[in-house]
């Protein structure tokens, strides 16, 4: 009679365990889902960047003359000076000039004379050609006397004197202008980068004597693929960064090259960039280019498009379920993709834990939008 007592009583207990457990095993079941993040699929303005590195030059070098010859008196720049516009960088011999004038101007008086002599023989000659011509006429003269009467009479001879007129009163003017810029200076502010004359020396209108790099502006010139080429035209914004002197500014694409440099297989492209941080010639510049512009498109982070087969698929979260998009991509920008097809803005885009859902899972957002 106990035994049996004891039996039924562990039959009881085991009843109600097993009772229990199965309770358990019915509330887990009605609580598993995949905990999930979500992002608002949006519409944005996104393209592709292109990094380039390139260097610094100046915007243009000029090259400083006298007006004439002239014996340097005066050097007051050396190279690797800072000058500003209309600073002094030579100073020529007054005398020296002045002498080159008073020879300028004999040569121009010179010419004058010859010119109104010229002109008077000339017309000399046309009075003699009327005579002859009608003597021609008569048959009392050759016709070798007639064309030798025409041809003293042509202006041929006095448009070559006037030409040489010219030419002397130009000479004698820059003779004055020189006189008169003796002290020879900078015609814009910038970096002396070449002298190539000494105190004694002679300055020619023909031979740079300084040299002066124009580094108000400068320019970054950067070489580009084939890829990029056509993509990037002059006026194009860009962002340039010189790490040198702490300078990240927005500039434009001065001038794309129509040729390939046969050495490199690159297209050399130059941007001009307003010198306000003190680059200097030389220095490294980064040249970031966007290039696919897509304006107004639905975008969603790279890592919620999975590849399924030979489709590319988005989870979007609807309640408590995920659902299955197939989609169409368009431009890769690295961390997003445009999506041409199969989302809609305001759709939630599973962001995480998208690789352990399939159509219908049951999820649970936990952090999103």
């Amino acid at each position: 009679m106990v035994k049996k007592i004891v039996i039924l009583a562990l039959i009881a207990v085991l009843a109600v365990s097993l009772a229990g457990c199965g309770q358990e095993a019915v509330e887990e079941e009605k609580e598993a889902y995949i905990a999930v993040e979500v992002e608002s699929a949006q519409k944005h303005d996104i393209y592709a960047e292109n990094i380039f590195s390139g260097s610094v030059y100046a915007d243009k070098d000029v090259y400083v003359m006298p007006k004439i010859v002239g014996k340097v008196e005066e050097v007051r720049v050396s190279v690797g000076d800072v000058v500003e516009e209309d600073d002094i960088l030579f100073i020529l011999n007054e005398e020296d000039i002045q002498n080159q004038v008073d020879q300028a101007r004999a040569g121009y008086n010179a010419a004058l004379a010859n010119y109104e002599r010229t002109k008077e023989q000339i017309e000399t000659a046309k009075d003699a050609f009327e005579r002859t011509k009608k003597l021609y006429e008569e048959g009392a003269v050759s016709k070798a006397e007639y064309d030798q009467a025409k041809l003293a009479a042509s202006d041929k001879s006095l448009k070559v004197v006037q030409a040489q007129v010219e030419q002397a009163r130009v000479g004698y003017n820059q003779a004055l202008d020189a006189l008169d810029n003796a002290e020879v200076k900078a015609p814009i502010g910038g970096t002396v980068t070449n002298v190539n004359i000494e105190e004694g020396e002679y300055a020619t209108n023909s031979n740079p004597a300084v040299v002066l790099m124009d580094m108000e502006n400068v320019k970054v010139v950067i070489n580009v693929t084939e890829d990029i080429i056509n993509k990037i035209y002059p006026g194009k914004e860009v962002t340039v960064e010189i790490e040198a002197v702490g300078l990240e500014t927005d500039a434009e694409i001065e001038t794309v090259s129509d040729s390939v440099n046969p050495q490199t297989g690159l297209y050399e492209v130059k941007i001009r960039v307003p010198n306000n941080k003190n680059i200097k010639s030389g220095m490294f510049a980064s040249v970031t280019i966007p290039t696919d512009i897509r304006k107004d498109v639905i975008v969603v982070p790279a890592q919620a498009v999975l590849e399924k087969g030979e489709s590319k698929v988005v989870y979007t979260a609807e309640g408590d379920k995920a659902v299955e998009n197939i989609v169409e991509t368009g431009l890769d920008v690295g961390d997003r993709l445009e999506i041409i097809a199969g989302l809609s803005e305001g759709d939630q885009v599973i962001v995480k834990g998208q690789d352990y859902v399939s159509e219908g899972t049951t999820i649970k957002v936990v952090r999103g939008e």
